[in-house]
């Protein structure tokens, strides 16, 4: 694989995570779609971790509103010194998707903060199988991303050696009959509205994990 393609987790483990944190310290949670889709669709997580949770605002924002146990990971070391500080309820580390220090079976709702569209393709498989590992039958997987209608790569716009990888994240889990889909919405990067401009398409996906009425016995 190009080197520029086998990578990135690197980079942003060692400079390029602080320095998107340091551009986004400022980024407001106040009205966090994630959040809105969980009482939308009446979704009360007790053990969340998300992964790529940069100072854990919107973990916070989640523990406050439902009274959970909160977990994150982000490569950014400097998110997670400064979520520390900020939020000392909320348990945070430095880690990526791909190596997941949680045992079996226990959490009930993992969330990918848009963050899958910049990791290493040759990891894709290693974080499915470790975000199906952690999480519980019946519960509740949560990818925000880019949402494309077929899958390409651009160049990452703050570092000409880091692509920007855009599908339909949702389908590392769909293909399995454990996942199914309970909601899905579509809105902007922007925010204004280009809903039918590819490359600014995202989504938030939510997948429930049945694996006990995911193989019916055939009776006919």
């Amino acid at each position: 694989m190009n080197t520029k393609e086998s990578k990135q987790k690197e980079t942003f483990s060692t400079s390029e995570g602080d320095k998107w944190f340091d551009r986004n310290i400022e980024l407001s949670i106040e009205n966090d779609k994630i959040v809105q889709l969980f009482k939308s669709i009446e979704l009360f997580p007790k053990k969340v971790l998300e992964i790529g949770c940069s100072n854990g605002s919107r973990l916070n924002l989640i523990k406050d509103t439902f009274g959970c146990e909160c977990w994150g990971i982000d490569p950014s070391s400097e998110a997670i010194k400064n979520g520390g500080e900020k939020y000392p309820d909320i348990l945070l580390s430095t880690g990526t998707a791909d190596s997941l220090k949680f045992e079996d079976n226990s959490l009930d709702t993992i969330i990918f903060g848009f963050c899958l569209y910049l990791c290493d393709r040759n990891d894709l498989f290693k974080i499915a199988y470790e975000a199906d590992r952690c999480l519980k039958d019946g519960g509740t997987l949560v990818i925000k991303d880019f949402y494309p209608t077929f899958p390409y790569k651009n160049n990452y716009s703050h570092l000409d050696s880091v692509y920007s990888y855009k599908m339909d994240y949702s389908k590392m889990f769909k293909w399995n009959p454990s996942y199914a889909e309970v909601a899905n919405i579509v809105y902007t990067h922007s925010g204004f509205g280009l809903v039918n401009v590819t490359d600014e398409k995202i989504s938030i996906t939510v997948l429930r994990k049945n694996e006990q009425y995911a193989y019916p016995l055939e009776v006919w």
